[in-house]
């Protein structure tokens, strides 16, 4: 046993040596982040009247499906704090587990390095030993910079205790949703599938946790990603979740170690179907190989993002009915005024709920665009480029697939929607006109990420990471800038924050063609540099 993790101190130094600059920008952009809004935060709720009036906004069913139960009662600014940030920061937290943790293990394996390290005098269970600690490190170093971010920053409320928790029970639920991604890097057989299984069990995990805060609060202790709400921050200061999270963590990372010894290196325990002899007629080009490759990642987020709409579907009649339960309201208003005012709210509603939407289905578009400079560089694009296909041929190939893949999983988004929250209505449904608005209006936000990601595949490959911060900025200067009070050029800095929240509004078309030509100006631009740039 002894054997199997040698040399496991050298292979976590050269894994944190190879990261060391996305780790050092991970930790800088989520620490920075916390630290700021915590230190803006006395500023925007630093009065009783803000606070009742944020109160009352975050226990609406939409603001309860986005950032989590509130049942702390709001009596200073760190209350609110508290319950506004930790649903959005630990979802930061889990998206960079889980990049850390497939970059260092399933990835590894895809270009043949691990093969390479194993050959030589080092432990079988080594590298995923490695991979382990590095993801240690790195959440507890994020965990102790929120700690100290929150408790220095002058929010009236703060108590040490609770500032620590903050951050301890960040770190721990990133742990363990990072745990998750490297089991699925045993499961599965390369990188694609590996990431995809992850963020369907992280996904699986927030629709639960957002249906049991809706319908049954007292089950989301039985859901890893929704007991970190239940720490009751500056208040009772539970480490209850804390303490779960990191027991969880072991277990998973047992799981991990165990299937990584019943498996061939490059192999996973679900093995890849084998491939018919003769390619068929739909895999005679770049576009059908590049959408095959991509295939089982795009069924995965459009049926994903179906569900996640049909979720939020099945609440409309609870939305719808906020304002008819009250029979005051009904006798000054009357029955009429009432079901306009319900209508409004539902309008809301969806206008909330499709910044989440919108925002998950540019990741499987990022992923596809993105690909193409991996793929590049693994060599697999090698026997293509040694036919007679063009280099233009290739890269629109992997632009079209990112296309089809952020607004199909967005349509479905829409479409799971339509269909629950219709079927659960009794008046007031909303027509399918309507989300064919908010499509027309949200679907330039995903193209101009593509564009943008585009852009840098062809000019820059190296600064790739900065289409995945682009798309993080604009789902958090929507998902939080009404609550931190974002400045309206801030949340339009990015292309979510052009959409005129329809459908409370109109599409504004104004908008939809800069965005439009913006697009297609990077794309060209992204073309150009691709055809002339050294490829390795």
């Amino acid at each position: 046993m002894k054997n199997n993790f040698d040399k496991t101190g050298f292979l976590t130094r050269f894994g944190i040596r190879r990261d060391r600059w996305s780790l050092i920008t991970w930790i800088i952009c989520l620490a920075g982040l916390m630290a700021s809004v915590a230190y803006k935060f006395e500023g925007i709720y630093g009065t009783s009247s803000s606070i009742a009036a944020i109160e009352n906004t975050l226990k609406s069913p939409a603001m309860v499906a986005l950032f989590g139960k509130f049942d702390i009662p709001a009596r200073q600014s760190a209350d609110v704090f508290g319950t506004e940030m930790i649903i959005f920061m630990a979802l930061m937290m889990v998206i960079m587990n889980i990049y850390f943790a497939i970059r260092g293990s399933r990835s590894e394996e895809d270009s043949g390095l691990t093969e390479l390290l194993v050959s030589h005098s080092i432990g079988r269970m080594s590298n995923i030993m490695a991979i382990s600690l590095e993801l240690l490190l790195v959440n507890a170093i994020v965990g102790i910079l929120f700690g100290l971010g929150i408790q220095f920053s002058g929010m009236l409320g703060v108590n040490a205790n609770g500032a620590w928790l903050l951050g301890m029970v960040l770190a721990a639920v990133g742990l363990f949703f990072g745990m998750v991604a490297l089991f699925s890097a045993q499961i599965a057989d390369n990188s694609r599938n590996a990431t995809t299984i992850s963020y369907v069990i992280f996904g699986l995990f927030y629709i639960l946790r957002m249906y049991t805060d809706l319908k049954r609060p007292s089950a989301t202790w039985f859901n890893p990603f929704g007991m970190i709400e239940k720490i009751s921050a500056f208040h009772k200061n539970d480490w209850r979740p804390v303490i779960i999270l990191v027991v969880l963590s072991f277990v998973v990372w047992l799981l991990a170690l165990f299937t990584s010894q019943h498996r061939d290196i490059g192999a996973g325990l679900i093995a890849t179907r084998p491939g018919r002899a003769k390619a068929g007629f739909f895999l005679r080009g770049p576009i059908s190989l590049v959408m095959k490759l991509h295939r089982t990642s795009m069924i995965v987020w459009t049926v994903g993002l179906f569900i996640l709409g049909t979720t939020y579907g099945s609440m409309f009649n609870t939305i719808s009915d906020i304002l008819k339960t009250n029979p005051t309201m009904q006798t000054v208003f009357g029955k009429a005024a009432v079901n306009a005012a319900n209508h409004q709210i539902l309008l809301n509603f969806v206008a909330v709920i499709t910044i989440v939407c919108v925002g998950l289905a540019a990741i499987p578009a990022i992923q596809v665009m993105n690909s193409l400079k991996g793929d590049q560089t693994k060599g697999y694009l090698e026997n293509i480029f040694a036919k007679k296909v063009s280099r233009l041929h290739v890269f629109v190939s992997y632009l079209i697939t990112a296309v089809i893949a952020g607004e199909l999983s967005f349509f479905a988004s829409l479409m799971g929607l339509y269909v629950a929250g219709n079927a659960v209505l009794t008046y007031g449904k909303l027509d399918f006109q309507t989300y064919m608005h908010v499509f027309i209006a949200y679907s330039p936000a995903i193209l101009t990420s593509v564009a943008l990601s585009a852009f840098l595949v062809g000019i820059w490959p190296k600064g790739t990471l900065i289409s995945w911060a682009y798309v993080f900025y604009g789902i958090y200067s929507m998902y939080l800038g009404s609550l931190l009070k974002l400045p309206d050029w801030a949340k339009k800095f990015s292309a979510f924050g052009w959409a005129n929240r329809v459908p409370v509004h109109v599409v504004n078309y104004g908008y939809f063609s800069m965005l439009m030509i913006i697009t297609v100006v990077l794309i060209i631009i992204g073309i150009w540099g691709y055809q002339r740039r050294d490829l390795s």
